[in-house]
C-alpha cells in the first residue's frame, strides 16, 4: 500500500482524510502490524483508484483462509445505481492512483507484491455487505454533515432506532450519498453492515417483500438455515432478535413506501437505519421518527466539481464558460451529468462546447442523456417514477410540461388541467411525494429542465393535439384574467390604466381574485417570472391576441416597479404580435410602450421614433385620449433632451386637445408637464399656478398617481424658490401618495428632491440618509441616474458632531 500512496504524492494523513480510515491505522497496516478490517480496505482501495482486478486482490489478501464468505442480495451492487452520482460504467484510468499500467503486480493493502499471506489475522466480526463507494462522489457537504449528527443518537438509551431518510427525484445520488456515508461510518459499526435493494421503483419485477429482505439479512448474520421459521412474521422477529443490542448499520436502498421497511426496522437503538427512496415516506418520519433528508440537484460549484473530477480540473477550468452551461443543461442532476462526462471523457479532444450546443435543443436532450444502459439513461430513470403514479396525476404531470415555468401556483396548475382546486392540490402533493416536482413556496410547484422536458415528451405522446391546445389555451386565459383582474385593481385609480376588451375565459379556468391592491402587487411580483415566458409561449404557438392582451396587462406594473428589460422585452412581443394580426390599434400601443421604455432608459432618438410612429397611428384612428397622452410622452422625451421650450409647446398641444374633447384628468398631467417644464426654464412664478390648477382638476378626478406628480412639481417650485419649508410637506405628500400607490421607481426621483431640500436647510444627516434611499432603489434597478445621487453622496459635508456634555 505505501509504494501505491507515494506514486499518488499523498501523505499517511492526506490518505487518512481521503480515505475515512485513520492515518495511525495506515502506518500500522504499511508497517504489516495488523490485518485490515474489510472496510478499511474498501475504503483504502477506493480512495486510490484501484483497478478491479487489484481491487480483488487487496481484498482476498484481507479475508481469513477459512473466513466463510456472504453474498450479497442480488442486484444489490448494481440496481438502481442509476440514482448515484457515478452511474457510467468505464474502463479504470491507467493513469489514476493505484492503477497497474499493462497488467502488472499489484500490492497488497500491508505492504509490497500480493497475493501473500498477511500475518496476524483478524477476521471482521459482522457482514459487510455495502455495495463499492463511488471514486467520484461530488459535494453534499450540508447532507454529509446532517448525516454525520445522527451518529450522536445512536448509543444505548436513546430509546429508538435512528433512521434517516434520504429522498429526492431519479438520478440525484442518493443511493450515492448513503453508500458514501456509509462506508465513511463502518468503522463505528463492528458488528456489521447490511445492505438490500428494496426495487420500489423497479418495471421489470415487483418491490422485493420485508421479509425476503429479512431471510437474506439472517443468512448475512450467520443464522443456520434450520433456524429461520418459515413463517414472515417469525422471520423478521428473529431478524430483530439477532439485531438487539447490536451496532450494525442497515441501508435500505430504493424503498417504495413506509410499509416495505417498517417491519425491518431493528428494535436496538444502537444501529443506524439508512432508508432511500423517491418518495418522501411522511409515515416513516411520523410514525418511526425517521430524520428526513430531501436530496436537491447539486449546486453549481458541486456540478462544477463532478465535472473536474470526470474530465480534469484543467480541462474543465480552461473551457469554464462551456462547462457552467453543460452543467445547466444536464439541470445540475448527477446522473445527467455523469452520462454528459461519460461522452465526453470518450472524444477528449473535442470541446465541452460542442456537447453543450448538442444539449441545448431541449427535444433531443434526452436522446443525448443516454449511456445505452437502463439504468444510465434519464429518460428511463425518470420513467421509473412516473409510472409509479396514479392516472390523474400522470396527466397532470404530463400538463405541467406545456407550462413554460419557471414555477406554477396551485390554481394555475387547476386552470391548466381544468380540474377543481382541492383535487388539483391533491394532485400536485402526489407529485411533491413522489420528487417530481419539488415545492419551494407553499403552493407554489417546479421542477428541473430535465422534467419538464420528459413530461413535455410524455404530452406530446399521450396527449391527443386538441387536448394540448385546450390546455395551453386555459393556462393562458388563466394568466390573461388574473393579470387583468390584478391591474384593474392595483391601478384603480390611475387613469393611465386603460381596462382591456377580453374575451370570456375557457371552461375550467378559474382566474385568481385578490382582496386588495397589496395583494394584487404582491401577485404581480411573485409572477412576474412566469409572465414573461407565458408571452412568449402565446406568441410562439401563435396566439397573438394573448400575447398582446398579456402584455398590455402587464405594462403598468413593469413601468411603476422600473423594471426596464422585462418592459422593453415585452413591448417588442407585443408589437410582433400586433403586426401579425394586423391590428393598428394594438400596434400603436405597443409603439408607444416602446417609446416609453426608451426615453426612461435615456435612449431619446429611439424614443421619439417609436413615439412618432405610435403618434400617427392614434391619429389615424381617433383615438384622442391616446393621441394627448403620447404628446405628453414626446413632451417627457424633450425634456430628457433639456429642450424645455419644445417639451412646453407639446404640452400646450396636448392641453388643447384634452380641452376639447373634455377630459379633465388629462388636462391636469398636460397642466402639470406645462408647469414643470416652465420650472425648469425658471420661469417658477408662471408655473406655480398651472401646477395649482391641475392639482385640482386631479383631485375631482380622483387621479392618485397624478396628484403624486403634481405634488412632487410643487415641491419642486418652492424649493428653486428657496422656499424649502413649503417644498417639504409637498414632496411628503408626493411620496405618500407613490408608495400607496405602488409606484416604485418614482418614490427615488422624490426623495433625491428631499434630501435636496434637507440640505438647503442645513440638516445633512436627513439630506444624506434621504439619498442612501433613493440610491438603493435606483441601485436595486440599475437605473443611469443612480449616479448623480451617488455624486450627491460624494459631496455631501460630514454631519456636525454633537457638542460635548460638560
Amino acid at each position: 500500500m505505501r509504494e501505491r500512496r507515494l506514486s499518488a504524492g499523498w501523505s499517511q494523513d492526506e490518505l487518512a482524510e481521503r480515505s475515512g480510515v485513520s492515518a495511525r491505522s495506515i502506518s500500522a497496516l504499511e508497517a504489516g502490524g495488523r490485518r485490515p478490517r474489510m472496510s478499511s480496505v474498501v475504503r483504502l482501495a477506493a480512495a486510490l483508484g484501484l483497478d478491479p482486478e487489484t481491487r480483488a486482490q487487496w481484498l482476498a489478501a484481507a479475508r481469513e483462509p477459512d473466513a466463510r464468505q456472504v453474498a450479497e442480495p442480488e442486484g444489490a451492487d448494481r440496481a438502481d445505481r442509476a440514482d448515484g452520482a457515478d452511474e457510467v460504467a468505464r474502463p479504470a484510468r491507467t493513469d489514476a492512483p493505484g492503477a497497474v499500467p499493462g497488467g502488472g503486480p499489484a500490492v497488497s493493502p500491508v505492504g509490497t507484491t500480493a497475493p501473500t499471506a498477511p500475518t496476524a489475522p483478524t477476521a471482521p466480526t459482522g457482514p459487510q455487505q455495502l455495495p463499492m463507494a463511488i471514486r467520484h462522489f461530488t459535494g453534499r457537504t450540508r447532507e454529509l454533515q446532517l448525516l454525520d449528527d445522527l451518529l450522536a443518537d445512536v448509543t444505548p438509551g436513546c430509546g429508538a432506532v435512528v433512521i434517516s431518510a434520504i429522498a429526492g427525484t431519479a438520478g440525484v445520488g442518493k443511493t450515492t450519498l448513503a453508500v458514501h456515508f456509509a462506508h465513511r461510518v463502518a468503522d463505528r459499526f463492528p458488528d456489521g453492515q447490511l445492505f438490500a435493494n428494496l426495487r420500489g421503483f423497479d418495471p421489470a419485477r415487483a418491490p422485493v417483500d420485508a421479509a425476503d429482505v429479512a431471510r437474506g439479512f439472517l443468512e448475512a448474520l450467520g443464522v443456520p438455515a434450520l433456524r429461520v421459521p418459515a413463517d414472515p412474521d417469525g422471520q423478521l422477529a428473529l431478524l430483530r432478535s439477532r439485531l438487539a443490542g447490536t451496532r450494525t448499520l442497515i441501508v435500505l436502498d430504493n424503498v417504495r413506501e413506509a410499509e416495505q421497511v417498517r417491519p425491518l426496522l431493528p428494535g436496538s437503538n444502537t444501529c443506524l437505519v439508512v432508508v432511500t427512496s423517491r418518495n418522501r415516506l411522511p409515515g416513516l418520519v411520523a410514525l418511526d421518527g425517521a430524520v428526513p433528508l430531501a436530496l436537491d440537484v447539486l449546486s453549481p460549484a458541486e456540478a462544477r466539481e463532478l465535472l473536474a473530477r470526470r474530465l480534469g480540473a484543467a480541462t474543465v477550468a480552461e473551457q469554464q464558460e462551456a462547462a457552467d452551461e453543460l452543467t445547466e443543461l444536464c439541470a445540475r442532476l448527477p446522473l445527467a451529468l455523469n452520462i454528459a462526462a461519460a461522452r465526453a471523457a470518450e472524444h477528449p479532444g473535442t470541446p465541452l462546447e460542442v456537447w453543450a450546443h448538442e444539449l441545448r435543443d431541449s427535444r433531443a436532450r434526452l436522446d443525448l442523456l443516454s449511456a445505452g444502459d437502463s439504468h444510465a439513461d434519464v429518460r428511463v430513470v425518470l420513467s421509473w417514477s412516473y409510472r409509479a403514479l396514479t392516472p390523474r396525476a400522470a396527466r397532470l404531470f404530463r400538463l405541467l410540461g406545456l407550462h413554460p415555468g419557471p414555477s406554477v401556483s396551485t390554481a394555475a396548475a387547476a386552470s391548466l388541467a381544468g380540474r377543481p382546486l382541492p383535487e388539483t392540490r391533491a394532485l400536485l402533493e402526489e407529485l411533491h411525494r413522489a420528487h417530481l416536482i419539488t415545492a419551494p413556496e407553499r403552493d407554489r410547484y417546479t421542477f428541473h429542465d430535465l422534467l419538464r422536458a420528459y413530461a413535455a415528451e410524455q404530452a406530446a405522446a399521450l396527449e391527443p393535439p386538441q387536448g394540448r391546445a385546450a390546455a395551453t389555451l386555459r393556462m393562458l386565459d388563466h394568466y390573461l384574467h388574473t393579470a387583468h383582474r390584478a391591474a384593474s385593481l392595483a391601478y384603480a385609480d390611475d387613469v393611465s390604466w386603460q381596462s382591456l376588451d377580453l374575451a370570456e375565459p375557457a371552461t375550467g379556468v378559474a382566474a385568481e381574485e385578490h382582496a386588495d391592491r397589496r395583494e394584487a402587487l404582491d401577485w404581480y411580483r411573485e409572477e412576474q417570472p412566469v409572465l414573461e415566458r407565458i408571452v412568449d409561449a402565446a406568441h410562439r404557438t401563435g396566439a397573438d391576441v394573448h400575447a398582446w392582451q398579456l402584455v398590455g396587462a402587464q405594462v403598468p406594473y413593469l413601468l411603476k416597479s422600473g423594471l426596464w428589460q422585462q418592459w422593453q422585452r415585452a413591448s417588442g412581443t407585443a408589437l410582433a404580435a400586433a403586426e401579425r394580426t394586423g391590428d393598428l390599434g394594438h400596434q400603436a400601443h405597443a409603439h408607444r410602450w416602446l417609446g416609453q421604455v426608451h426615453r426612461s432608459q435615456g435612449r431619446q432618438p429611439e424614443a421619439q421614433r417609436e413615439l412618432r410612429l405610435a403618434l400617427g397611428l392614434f391619429e389615424a384612428l381617433g383615438d384622442r385620449p391616446r393621441e394627448g397622452r403620447t404628446r405628453l410622452d414626446l413632451a417627457i422625451a424633450h425634456g430628457e433632451e433639456h429642450s424645455d421650450a419644445e417639451a412646453v409647446a407639446e404640452s400646450r398641444r396636448a392641453l388643447e386637445l384634452f380641452e376639447e374633447i373634455g377630459d379633465p384628468s388629462g388636462q391636469a398631467l398636460a397642466l402639470n408637464s406645462i408647469g414643470w417644464y416652465l420650472a425648469q426654464q425658471g420661469e417658477l412664478r408662471e408655473a406655480l399656478p398651472h401646477c395649482r390648477r391641475a392639482l385640482e382638476l386631479a383631485r375631482d378626478a380622483g387621479n392618485l398617481p397624478g396628484q403624486s406628480s403634481i405634488w412632487d412639481s410643487i415641491g419642486f417650485i418652492h424649493h428653486r424658490l428657496g422656499e424649502y419649508h413649503e417644498a417639504l410637506p409637498a414632496y411628503h405628500e408626493s411620496l405618500r401618495l407613490r408608495v400607496a400607490v405602488g409606484d416604485y421607481f418614482l418614490q427615488a426621483d422624490i426623495h433625491t428632491h428631499l434630501g435636496d431640500t434637507h440640505l438647503a436647510l442645513g440638516d445633512v444627516e436627513s439630506a444624506r440618509a434621504a439619498w442612501v434611499r433613493s440610491l438603493t432603489i435606483l441601485e436595486d434597478l440599475q437605473h443611469r441616474d443612480a449616479d448623480a445621487v451617488r455624486a450627491r453622496l460624494n459631496r455631501c459635508p460630514p454631519a456636525p458632531r454633537p457638542p460635548r456634555s460638560a
